[in-house]
């Protein structure tokens, strides 16, 4: 891994961390940063920028086409929900995890749409 590949995973890591954390204080009506939220919310942008394309690729090298993309997203919401829904004030879990990844995923895509458009660039193409 050479110098513009660890810079080009940083970004993607702060990136993805500000759009879970937006994402989880829309969800949450909560936009404060306590510690235990913040390596939850760092956790889950580890998993999402690392763990969740390695998946994908598994997935597509079994030839199960979209399919590993699905997974991807479910292994997505479960990982929401044990990780930042618990330090979240909200009646139903599961619905609060499905609606964080969702809105999650939509931002990913349009800051990744945004980056090739401006800067010909795709920050967040591991997704």
């Amino acid at each position: 891994m050479n110098i513009e590949q660890l810079l080009m995973l940083i970004v993607a890591l702060v990136l993805v961390f500000v759009i879970f954390y937006i994402s989880g204080a829309i969800v949450g009506q909560d936009w404060s940063l306590p510690a235990p939220y913040l390596v939850r919310v760092v956790a889950v942008a580890i998993v999402a920028v690392v763990a969740i394309p390695l998946l994908r690729s598994g997935a597509e090298q079994l030839q199960l086409g979209e399919l590993g993309v699905l997974l991807a997203f479910v292994i997505l919401i479960i990982v929401v929900r044990f990780l930042m829904v618990e330090e979240l004030a909200v009646s139903d879990e599961w619905l609060a995890s499905i609606a964080i990844s969702l809105v999650g995923v939509v931002l990913i895509y349009i800051v990744d749409a945004l980056s090739q458009a401006v800067f010909d660039v795709r920050i967040l193409a591991l997704f």
